[in-house]
């Protein structure tokens, strides 16, 4: 039996060639979440997929709660040398059948390694950190973007930059959106009620939630002012709550914010849930999901989660998140880093008949059907890597 190809019983072979999905993170957020589903759906379809990160981070405890191979790779965040010998000897001992890695950092080591184990093995950049900005037309980086399969972004707005400022041709440049399951990502009228009453809050209770990195780069802070600070659109409306899901990535910032809310005099009405698995069984308790990033986000896939949990979404309008959907149809829009439009456009959603919201949601989670679930989306991948001749596709 060829090494690529799957048993009768549809079961990969483990001595198959692998392909290899490149998270050498320490974090474990809406990017490195991608690639584990990523992999967990090569899985499940009968080909071999590896994860290659650090030993004891918190994606390699995501890899053996999902049941995905771990490949040890050294952290890597920016351009630490030690990448360098890490993926020569990734190369040598798999001859993965592809490559896929998340950050332009990475074209560097795994090029290189590459040249020096004369593999032609394609090497995808599904790209997912930053706008496609910085200028990358100079002959090292042509180069380099001429031996890539492919690079991927998931928004328009992403693509048409790296088409402009990379010196790359446009046809490696393809953007796929995004997909979500929306089967596990879905309304749950029983999972509303128990996270409403893990809360101990009632189903008349109005909750305005987020969900990612708890962090000042995302909003955090933001958001928490434009609702119970002085003049907060939800201080004097004693039904209205905010949660968050997910960690901090500086010590002491949920503290800190714990801090500012019982300074507001809202302390029962702040609610932090800490990172969970089954941030499906979270979403269908809100009744608006926030967004209030203040940095140019590419996309966030916690905004499609939300969505297709039937959730109505108020985002800022920059880079690709405003192709997520139309405004005041299925979620609110607001101008990005402008606080009082944050406000202006929250005090819009809360405004509105609890059954208006409602629908918003779920002509939100009928956009998600059409036009990004998580099968259509695959099946997009899979027909790149086998138009890119990725053996066994």
């Amino acid at each position: 039996m060829d090494l690529t190809e799957t048993s009768e019983n549809g079961m990969f072979n483990m001595t198959a060639k692998p392909v290899i999905m490149l998270l050498p993170y320490a974090g474990c957020s809406g990017l490195e979440l991608f690639g584990l589903r990523f992999a967990r759906d090569l899985l499940d379809r009968g080909h071999r997929a590896m994860v290659a990160a650090p030993v004891g981070s918190l994606i390699a405890q995501q890899c053996a709660d999902r049941g995905i191979e771990l490949y040890p790779f050294p952290l890597t965040t920016k351009y630490e040398l030690v990448s360098y010998p890490a993926a020569y000897q990734m190369l040598r001992e798999l001859e993965p059948v592809a490559v896929v890695g998340f950050r332009t950092q990475m074209m560097y080591p795994v090029q290189l390694a590459k040249l020096l184990t004369g593999q032609h093995v394609p090497f995808f950049l599904f790209y997912r950190i930053g706008a496609g900005s910085l200028y990358r037309k100079d002959p090292l980086h042509r180069y380099l973007f001429k031996s890539l399969a492919a690079v991927v972004p998931n928004a328009d707005y992403v693509k048409n930059r790296i088409i402009q400022f990379w010196g790359i041709e446009s046809c490696k440049v393809q953007c796929i959106k995004s997909g979500v399951d929306t089967n596990r990502y879905r309304p749950d009228e029983s999972a509303r009620r128990r996270i409403r009453q893990e809360l101990g809050l009632s189903d008349d209770a109005v909750i305005v939630g987020s969900s990612g990195r708890i962090e000042q780069m995302k909003g955090s802070e933001d958001l928490l002012r434009a609702m119970f600070d002085v003049g907060g659109v939800a201080r004097s409306l004693e039904n209205v709550h905010l949660v968050y899901i997910g960690r901090e990535t500086e010590k002491g910032y949920i503290d800190h914010l714990r801090k500012l809310a019982a300074a507001f005099g809202c302390s029962g009405r702040f609610h932090i849930l800490g990172f969970r698995n089954d941030v499906e069984k979270v979403y269908p308790a809100y009744d608006v999901f926030a967004f209030a990033v203040n940095v140019r986000e590419a996309y966030a896939y916690v905004v499609l989660e939300a969505m297709a949990s039937g959730v109505m979404p108020v985002v800022p309008d920059v880079g690709g998140l405003g192709e997520m959907f139309s405004h005041a149809a299925e979620g609110f829009f607001f101008q990005h880093c402008n606080h009082e439009a944050l406000k202006g456009t929250l005090a819009e959603a809360l405004a509105l008949e609890p059954s208006r919201r409602r629908q918003m949601g779920l002509l939100a989670r009928q956009r998600i059907i059409e036009k990004a679930s998580w099968q259509q989306m695959m099946q997009t991948y899979l027909d790149l890597f086998k138009r890119c001749r990725v053996a066994g596709f």
